[in-house]
Order: C-alpha cells, then structure tokens, then sequence
C-alpha cells in the first residue's frame, strides 16, 4: 500500500568511532518520567531531528511533562498503545521512523504484585508488536529497548563488583520477569531477524515530573503534608539511585555511540539504604526521624540491593554528573513548587499503592488547548476557526445531536459496542463512561444472527458501534494462513450485523480500514489528493484488505450505515491522531 524508500543508517566518524545520526525518532511512553526527559532534551540539543512521542496517557503520565517541547517544531505527539499493531506499522510507516527508543511500561514493583496480567500485557505484548513492526516495515536502523536492572535480580550483600551486561537474569517479582522476557524477545528479533536492537539496564531514577508512587517523590509529599514516610519492612533493603537529567544524558549518548546487539547497564556506584534516603529527605525538611518514619509490612518479596557495573557505558562517554545532594535538592524544589502537578495522588501516597485511574484524554484535551483556548472553550457554544476543540465536549454535543430530531429530543442514548477486548472497542467504552452516555458490549458473535438479536432485544440500544473484526494477531500476515476465520468475521459478521441493525431500524456505525486504497494516478504520493468515501477500493495487496473492501462495497447499499460514516471518520481521526 505505501511505498518506503530505502533507508541508510547514518553515521559519521569521529576518533576512530562510529557516530549513529538519527532523522526520526519515535519515543514510546514519553508522557512518563524518564521518557519525557529524554524527549525534552533531544528536541531541545537536535532541532533537526524529528521527535515523534507515542503515548497512551495511563495513570503515571502527564502531557505537561513534555511542556517544554511543545512549541518546537520537530515535536509530535500521538495518543496510542503500543499494543494496536495497526496503528504502529501506521506510524513507522508514514511518520518515516528510523529509530525507536521503547520506553513504555508498567513499572511500579507494588502493582505488579496485585495487577501482573497488565504488566503481562504492557511490557512483553506492547514490546512484541513494536518489534514485529520493525520486522514489518523494514525501516527501522535502531531499535534502543528499556529495561530495568531489577531482571538481575539480588544483588549479594558483600558483592564488591555490580553486575555486568553478560550476568544472568534472575528476575524475583512479576514487573522484572516482565522486562526480563521482553528482553529475550528483543534478543531473538535481533538474532533471528537481523533487527539493530539495543538493550540498556538502568538503576531507580529520580527528579522532577516523577509520579508520586515512586519512593522519593512520595517521601517529599508526604513529608510536605507533615504526613508518616512509610518504609516497608525494616528499611535497609539497598539502592542506587541517578538523577533524571544524567540519565537522559545517558540515553543520548547510547543512541548516538551504542553498538547495535550490545547491552548496556545505566547505573553508580553510589548506594544508600531506603531508610537513609528517608532520613536525607526528613533532615531537609527539619523533621525529627524517629517521629517522622513509619515501618510497614513488606513487599511480598523485595530484592535486598541491586548493584551494576557502569564502566562499559563510560567507555563510550557517559559519566555521571549530578551529586546525590544537589539532585535532593533540585527534586525537592521543584516538588515544593509543582504540588499539584499530578492532581489528587492520595492513592498513590498509601504504603502500598495500586494501580490508579486518571483521565489521559482529559489531559490530552488541556494539553492542546493551552490555558488561554482551554477558557475560550469552557465558555463557548460550539469550536469556531479561532478557538481550540475540546474533544469531549464535542463528542457529547455530537452524540446529542444524534438523539434528536427536528427540535424535539428522543429517548436517552444507549449504545450497543461490538468488540469489546479490542484497541477501538475498549476506547469507546472509556469514551462513553465518560461523557455519561449508557452502554453495554455485545456478548453475541458477529456471524451469528439469533445471538445479535439477543443482544439488541436485551439491551435495547438507541445506536450500534462495530469495532469488531480480525486485523492479524499481531498484524495482517497472519490472516493470509488464516482466511476462514478472518472472512467469518470481517464479511460474514459484519454482514450479518449490518441486516440485523437495518431490521431493526438501528443506526450502525462501523468502523472501517484506509487498507482498501492505494495510491494510484489520481491519488499520487505527496499529491494532498486523497480517497473519498465513495470511492471504489483499489488495493488487494492482502486477504484482510480484500475482505475489509468487500464489505465496504457491499454496505454502501445500506442506507442507514452510509448516514454515519462521515460522523465515525471524524471521531476517529480526532481522538486517535491528534498532533
């Protein structure tokens, strides 16, 4: 469907070594703490490369993180999981991504403890689509992975040397087995594939714009609150701990002198008990310890010290610059400072958090408005050429004009969601939780009429949205061994779903592909001319496309689905590419 030059790694040569020059770096998870530093400080030193931020917004991350990027021009920022394979190969593909540097993960010990299927999902799922995409599409020169130094495991108490890039995983809690088997798949794409991966290990990081279920910024909260600084167990468990800035230095320089299928450990040979770390932060706020300090139960397991050998990183120029003190300080100032950075973080504050819920789109929506268009909206009828689009509000205001006709308003909205464990179905829900509209998702398969009947004669829907349907598991190849089952669903049940709705009189909304074009003489690259709805497909390349554009052929017959195209088009491009 697209066509991709061919792409050179760059590299110069300085002294002797080689010099990777990136053109355009897609950033995963640079909404979060470690990430955004490294964004912040790549756009900031290399305004001619090309950042492109990927980010799902969880609970830990915050768009204001990326603040100082926002203006720049070599800055993009795409709210996505990593796990929708579709929207990944989109990205390298029309985004021309040469590098990849994958952050994204669930990482917090204390919930992988209660919640390890999402770290599962997360942190081995997320990693395997990125790389089958780097596989895919052929394009990418680098591929920098993210790993933690807890994958070593414990370190022995009189160790004197750290752990070094060739010593074995022994990863004791579910977030480490988590990295430790990304780490393999990592390893056998560069083995099996010829992928240029790269792996680094990194001590526990600190500093500005962390979230406060961390140990250091939680300590600083809670000691600001004149709150109890919670140790688990008795306190003397050892850590190494680096500042944010001198990590992001690290990465920058990994990226550009790192040798492709090499590791690479992030780390200092500065170690301090939890339980110091506690007393450094009550000193600096003139707390007496011994009232200040609360003991609790332990982590289930909690590793006694991790310990790295950092040397084969500064042979290639990093050093640590960043005291222990002055980084202390830096943190504190601006915790004072940034209080309600994160809103309410109470939960995140207990001795033992777990994984919180906060609104990413709502971040999303004040991130792109800014503080002056953010006040214009709150205030305004409808967006206007000169004002910014609240998202939500505009979602609602168009789901209200759906129940409505000719003045007079119909029955309260309900809608009925096909495709419920997928990117797009799961979306809608969250969506419609949060505007408040009611809705259920379809338990009935698609090809089966008597079941969708079911559905609709129980939950009575005002309005049906089809996210459902097979994309490939992890991408398209694989309905090309797999016809039967991917026809049943994206043309059988999609039929099938169609018929029952306009039997029933029901608006269906269906979520459609762009796989069914490709560029041809009146649709040239780089023409600005694209493909309109009516238009016929053109592109066969791949058995799911074929049955993506049969069905879309053949529901142009039905009236009451073509309605609502250009409504669903909208919303897909508004929610899901926003810049």
């Amino acid at each position: 469907m697209f066509s991709v030059p061919s792409m050179q790694i760059t590299e110069e040569f300085t002294m002797g070594e080689a010099i990777y020059t990136p053109k355009n770096i897609l950033i995963t998870g640079a909404a979060g703490f470690i990430a955004s530093h490294v964004a912040n400080r790549l756009i900031r030193n290399y305004p001619h490369y090309k950042i492109v931020v990927l980010d799902k917004l969880d609970y830990c991350s915050n768009l204001k993180n990326l603040s100082p990027a926002r203006a720049s021009k070599n800055f993009k920022f795409v709210k996505g999981d990593i796990g929708s394979a579709d929207l990944v190969n989109y990205l390298l593909i029309t985004e021309g991504i040469d590098t990849i540097m994958h952050f994204a993960a669930q990482t917090h010990v204390d919930n992988s403890f209660g919640n390890s299927f999402e770290f599962t999902q997360n942190n081995i799922y997320g990693t395997h689509v990125l790389l089958e995409a780097c596989k895919v599409t052929g394009i990418v020169r680098r591929f920098i992975h993210v790993s933690t130094d807890e994958v070593y495991g414990e370190t022995e108490a009189d160790a004197i040397v750290g752990n070094h890039e060739a010593s074995q995983l022994l990863p004791t809690n579910p977030y480490s087995a988590t990295k430790a088997g990304a780490e393999m798949l990592v390893m056998a794409y560069g083995r099996s594939y010829g992928l240029p991966v790269i792996t680094t290990r990194g001590n526990n990081v600190y500093g500005p714009n962390q979230f406060p279920e961390k140990l250091i910024p939680k300590f600083i909260l809670l000691a600001m609150q004149g709150k109890p600084l919670p140790i688990h167990g008795d306190g003397s468990n050892v850590r190494s701990y680096l500042y944010c800035e001198d990590v992001a230095e690290a990465f920058e320089v990994v990226l550009h002198k790192g040798s492709v299928g090499h590791v690479y450990n992030i780390g200092t040979k500065k170690e301090r008990t939890v339980l110091n770390v506690a007393r450094d932060i009550c000193n600096l706020f003139n707390l007496d310890c011994e009232k200040s300090i609360q003991f609790v139960d332990n982590r289930p397991f909690n590793d006694q010290r991790y310990f790295l050998d950092d040397a084969k990183l500064k042979d290639i120029g990093w050093q640590e610059r960043t005291t222990w003190e002055e980084g202390l300080r830096k943190t504190l100032q601006w915790y004072t400072s940034h209080s309600d950075w994160w809103g309410d973080v109470s939960g995140a504050l207990v001795p033992h958090p777990r994984m919180l819920s906060i609104s990413g789109v709502e971040k999303l929506a004040d991130f792109q408005q800014g503080p002056e268009t953010k006040a214009e909206a709150e205030t305004a009828d409808a967006p206007t050429e000169h004002s910014s689009l609240n998202v939500n509000s505009y979602v609602a205001g168009n789901a209200a004009l759906i129940g409505q006709e000719n003045g007079a308003p119909k029955q309260s909205l309900k809608f009925l969601i096909y495709g419920r464990t997928g990117w797009i179905g799961g979306l809608l829900g969250k969506i419609c939780q949060k505007q408040g509209i009611s809705y259920e998702f379809g338990s009935g398969r698609l090809e089966n009429r008597a079941q969708l009947e079911a559905d609709i004669a129980s939950i009575k829907p005002t309005h049906v949205f089809n996210a459902a349907g097979v994309t490939g598991r992890p991408n398209v190849d694989w309905c090309e061994s797999h016809k039967v089952e991917t026809i049943r669903a994206n043309v059988v049940g999609t039929l099938t779903l169609a018929d029952v709705c306009k039997q029933s009189k029901l608006l269906l909304i269906n979520f459609a592909t762009g796989c069914i074009f490709e560029y041809d003489n009146n649709h040239q690259l780089g023409s600005g001319i694209g493909f309109k709805e009516e238009d016929t497909p053109n592109f066969f390349g791949s058995y799911y496309s074929k049955t993506k554009a049969m069905v879309s052929t053949w529901m142009m017959s039905h009236a009451i689905y073509f309605q609502a195209q250009a409504l669903f088009c909208w919303l897909y491009l508004t929610l899901f590419f926003q810049d």
